[in-house]
């Protein structure tokens, strides 16, 4: 019989009906750092004390802890990470808590999730690739359940399934579709695909073909977060152009349908919104003022990529 979550958690369990010194000792040390007023915590640190504590002293130095700055979909990751020095087996644990999400949070939030994460790092040390998949298919089966508790119950925490924080999440949502088709109308998404990265709607999506098939509308992106000057400058210049012309497209549209237009350059008196506003643009790579109708052309005729400055 394969060694199993349930039977890592038990083994666990059973270090904590009588705690060693060592135990004692890290167990001082945590309940030290939590009883402070202090919003902050040295996650290194109270690894190290619960690997003691609560995990059997399995979990250092294999285990990688780390904050991360582009994890925005959840609280916290836990994951297998190849070994170039051992033949490039999946030995290593990469344990990640996100910086974007639970700088917003409560310093027991950080604390749990820190906790969750290390349970997942628990069983992968000590069951491998078996808990990946788990009972559920999720790895929160009745082994993580089991010791979850467990640990709930001895210190009083409130280690959950989840931890996606979705005010946070959504925040971070910042690239937005929509659809111009049935589902435009219709609950719960109202045709709208929010993401944290740059990836519109496609075939790669689950859902892309149901959608096809049951509404067949085109998305076309409607809100993007700005960019920083320094990414803006290291586009080309046929790329600036490009964000140029979207950004004055958009702001045609949004002025024709808030004075009764149909949103597509044309405005209430029926006069295209392009000619009324004559609008004057800058080329993004020579500064010379023109038309917005003949930048395009400009860049590519006096601005080819090999003369264009990055």
């Amino acid at each position: 019989m394969p060694f199993t979550d349930e039977d890592a958690a038990l083994e666990a369990i059973t270090q904590l009906a009588a705690l060693s010194s060592g135990q004692e000792e890290a167990k001082a040390k945590i309940d030290s750092i939590l009883a402070t007023d202090d919003p902050f915590v040295d996650i290194h640190e109270l690894f190290g004390l619960y690997n003691t504590l609560y995990f059997r002293t399995l979990l250092v130095p294999r285990v990688e802890v780390s904050w991360s700055a582009r994890l925005t979909l959840c609280a916290g990751i836990c994951e297998l990470v190849r070994d170039p020095s051992n033949n490039n087996k999946y030995t290593r644990i990469r344990l990640k808590l996100s910086e974007s999400l639970l700088k917003y949070r409560s310093r027991s939030d950080v604390v749990n999730t820190l906790l969750h994460e290390a349970i997942h790092a628990y069983f992968f040390i000590t069951t491998s690739w078996r808990h990946s998949r788990g009972d559920d298919g999720t790895g929160h089966g009745d082994g993580f359940l089991l010791l979850a508790d467990a640990i709930n119950d001895h210190g009083g925490y409130s280690i959950s399934v989840y931890h996606t924080f979705h005010d946070e999440v959504d925040s971070y949502r910042t690239h937005v579709w929509q659809c111009d088709g049935p589902c435009k109308g219709k609950a719960p998404f109202f045709g709208l695909v929010k993401r944290s990265m740059n990836r519109a709607p496609g075939k790669s999506d689950v859902w892309w073909k149901q959608h096809q098939d049951e509404c067949g509308g085109r998305f076309e992106k409607i809100a993007e977060p700005e960019m920083s000057k320094e990414r803006v400058e290291r586009l080309s210049g046929l790329e600036r152009a490009g964000r140029q012309r979207n950004k004055i497209d958009a702001w045609v549209r949004k002025r024709g349908a808030s004075r009764g237009g149909d949103g597509k350059g044309a405005e209430a008196d029926g006069v295209p919104a392009e000619k009324k506003m004559k609008m004057a643009v800058k080329c993004p790579v020579c500064s010379e003022e023109m038309e917005m109708s003949v930048v395009d052309e400009h860049v590519e005729r006096e601005h080819p990529p090999g003369n264009v400055l990055k």
